[in-house]
């Protein structure tokens, strides 16, 4: 049996990285920042800048917004000063209503927002916000991981200032993780302590039931679903992993006011790690722990993989 204190620990970790998030994580990293800096402020800001990583450019400006029927960063940014509680983390935005669209859309027709390519930027993840209003200047950063603030200041008052470690996406009190012992953890650890990853499957497929009901994205995941497409497809376990996984994935990145359990920051690779796993649960008939264990194990090796150095040194 692997030590209670290492079980505390990679709970902890799961914990942290695998969280409820509302559409792709890249905008909603950009909103959180953006109502932190305007919590800072402690008025609607008059102008927004925001200062960002290329990599954050690349993958925001071109994905739906959860609730709004638009694209992009600036209504994401706007609704961020607009209505975001950075208490809420990636579900930042998550009170979106037709009363806040519209003003988000004055807002962007303003000439309120300001967006930039942060030059000499080496970090890929990098949102760097600057909020004016007021006679006040408040600024808020996020860097390394999606949610990781590293500095909040309003004026010449620090609120917050903690230097980024140098991969950005591990504290000192991680656990360093290996394939042995992410799997020990899974088969072993009691259920009642990692009984929670369960939630995974309750927020993925819930997303994949609703994205039936819209048109989101390229319908991949509806089109596989439709009895008429079983022909091309067939209609087997095989297919029908798949076809949850896409309708999950379709609905995120296409707009769609649904909430995910992400892993690591990426909402897709929450999903990828829970679907097709749960899915093969169900239609295996596998008991209860068989899919809790299945499922911790999917989102542990996720973390590892992704996001953590492996025991050897090396780095995926």
């Amino acid at each position: 049996m692997i030590e209670e204190k290492t079980r505390e620990q990679i709970i902890a970790l799961m914990k942290r990285e695998v969280v409820p998030a509302v559409g792709c994580t890249e905008p909603m990293a950009v909103a959180l920042c953006v109502s932190r800096a305007t919590e800072a402020l402690g008025c609607r800001p008059e102008k927004i800048t925001a200062l960002l990583s290329a990599n954050i450019l690349k993958n925001a400006m071109g994905v739906g917004i959860p609730g709004t029927g638009m694209i992009g960063l600036p209504i994401a940014i706007a609704l961020g000063a607009l209505i975001g509680k950075s208490e809420y983390q990636l579900e930042v935005i998550k009170d979106v209503c037709p009363e806040a669209i519209e003003q988000g859309k004055q807002y962007i027709d303003e000439g309120r927002i300001d967006i930039q390519l942060k030059q000499d930027c080496c970090d890929k993840l990098y949102v760097e916000i600057l909020c004016e209003g007021g006679g006040h200047k408040a600024c808020a950063i996020i860097q390394g991981s999606h949610t990781h603030f590293v500095s909040v200041t309003r004026d010449d008052e620090v609120l917050l200032d903690e230097q980024a470690s140098h991969s950005g996406d591990c504290d000192e009190d991680d656990i360093t993780l290996n394939l042995r012992l992410v799997y020990d953890f899974a088969m072993q650890a009691p259920l009642n302590e990692i009984r929670f990853i369960l939630e995974t499957r309750d927020y993925n497929l819930k997303a994949a039931q609703e994205s039936v009901k819209g048109n989101y994205g390229h319908c991949l995941g509806k089109t596989m679903d439709r009895p008429l497409s079983h022909g091309i497809f067939g209609n087997t376990i095989f297919s029908r992993i798949l076809s949850k996984t896409a309708l999950a994935t379709d609905a995120r990145m296409g707009g769609a006011l649904i909430p995910v359990m992400s892993n690591s920051g990426s909402g897709n690779q929450g999903i990828c790690a829970t679907n097709p796993v749960a899915v093969y649960a169900m239609e295996n008939e596998n008991t209860e722990e068989e899919l809790i264990r299945a499922l911790t194990l999917s989102h542990g090796l996720d973390r590892q993989l992704v996001r953590h150095h492996l025991s050897d040194g090396r780095r995926l």
